[in-house]
């Protein structure tokens, strides 16, 4: 009786453990299917993530590419902007030059013409003198010559008094008229008559 019993126990614990390990082999093939979907998974989403990558990378590079040409475009470009602000730099120069010469000869120039109205303004006052003086001096003059005898020479010529010459009177120029001479008529010429002879008539 014993030993069916401990055959029926052995047979029940292996049961058991066969039961246990099965248990735990599909509990290990479930984690390691879990593990595999979750690897796939993951290598279908940086499968995708690296095909992002590379369309970034081939794009990057296209406007890298793109950049590089109007970087150069734009050097030439700035080169040719150099050349031209120097080209304007010089002109700037040489217009400043040019505004400071300018500028002294019209300073020179406002200087020569105060000189200028300067002496204009004195010898404007200088003749304005004399003239003062002279118009005295003839107004004594003309004074003094109420009472010298115009009639003499001397008083004439310090008077200045002239005589005027006597305009002689124009001769009235006399038109003679011309008489028309006749006109002798011409004798007109006889014309020469031509005497034509006349023939006598035979008869046969």
């Amino acid at each position: 009786m014993k030993f069916p019993a401990l055959l029926l126990g052995f047979v029940l614990v292996c049961s058991m453990v066969i039961a246990g390990y099965i248990h735990s082999r599909r509990k290990q093939e479930t984690q390691l299917s879990k593990q595999a979907s979750f690897t796939d998974i993951k290598f279908r989403v940086t499968r995708d993530v690296l095909g992002e990558y590379q369309d970034q990378l081939i794009q990057s590079k296209t406007l890298l590419e793109k950049t590089k040409k109007e970087v150069d475009s734009l050097t030439k470009d700035l080169s040719v902007a150099k050349t031209f602000v120097e080209k304007k730099k010089s002109d700037i120069a040489t217009c400043k030059g040019e505004t400071k010469r300018i500028t002294d000869e019209t300073a020179a120039a406002e200087s020569e013409k105060k000189h200028i109205q300067s002496e204009f303004v004195k010898e404007n006052s200088h003749w304005g003198t004399e003239v003062q003086s002279l118009k005295k001096q003839m107004e004594q003059l003309s004074t003094l010559c109420k009472y010298i005898d115009k009639t003499s020479e001397e008083g004439r010529k310090l008077c200045k008094i002239t005589d005027e010459p006597q305009q002689p009177e124009a001769k009235p120029k006399e038109m003679q008229a011309e008489k028309p001479k006749p006109e002798e008529p011409k004798p007109k010429e006889p014309k020469a008559e031509e005497s034509k002879d006349k023939q006598p008539k035979v008869d046969v």
